[in-house]
């Protein structure tokens, strides 16, 4: 994929560290029985994805399972729809299913892509707070040379990853502004919109 894909403030290090966060999680300077709730969750969707990405898996096995673990922990039909912005209202009910599988084959294919990088990281639990019916958890991403970047997690109260922040950056706002170029230069053509997120199977 070009890097036409994302532009502006999240950069590939940006997006390398939400791709991180949702793959590596270890517990820092916290006992495991001290975490909340949503601190739980995003430790056991850290410690799945890292067992994924050092699975050995071939890359359209490993893909599969990206796109099934997502779906699993990440509410990508809400994350989809905000995306679509204006265009919301516009999807056609006859693709929507369609639009799901898309969206999170599209997040699928970065995991891939980059599965070196998320190898033998960690995450370390900060603190969380509540907002209305999420919770966020930040934390802080250690790499393997020792640096660290902060992230925040946005958890539903039913226990779904909805967004993720990577330097002061939300995903979903990225995405919203990713799918609603794409659909303003097509004049609303949805069908552009899916050849743009099936292209990430060229990355």
């Amino acid at each position: 994929m070009s890097d036409k894909v994302f532009h502006g403030r999240l950069s590939r290090r940006g997006f390398m560290g939400f791709a991180l966060l949702l793959a590596t999680t270890t517990l820092a300077g916290r006992k495991a029985e001290a975490l909340s709730p949503a601190e739980q969750y995003v430790t056991s969707v850290g410690n799945n994805v890292i067992r994924l990405a050092n699975s050995g898996a071939g890359k359209a096995a490993m893909r599969q399972r990206f796109s099934s673990l997502i779906n699993q922990n990440t509410n990508v039909r809400s994350v989809g729809l905000v995306a679509l912005g204006p265009y919301r209202k516009d999807l056609p009910p006859s693709m929507a299913g369609e639009f799901v599988k898309l969206v999170s084959f599209y997040m699928a294919a970065f995991f891939v892509y980059y599965v070196d990088e998320f190898q033998g990281s960690s995450i370390e639990i900060n603190s969380s707070s509540k907002q209305g019916n999420t919770t966020i958890v930040n934390s802080s991403v250690r790499f393997k040379n020792g640096s660290t970047s902060q992230v925040r997690w946005r958890i539903l109260g039913g226990g779904q990853v909805s967004d993720i922040n990577v330097r002061g950056v939300w995903l979903s706002l990225q995405l919203k502004k990713r799918f609603t170029d794409v659909l303003k230069r097509s004049q609303g053509d949805f069908k552009q919109l899916f050849a743009e997120l099936r292209s990430a199977e060229s990355w």
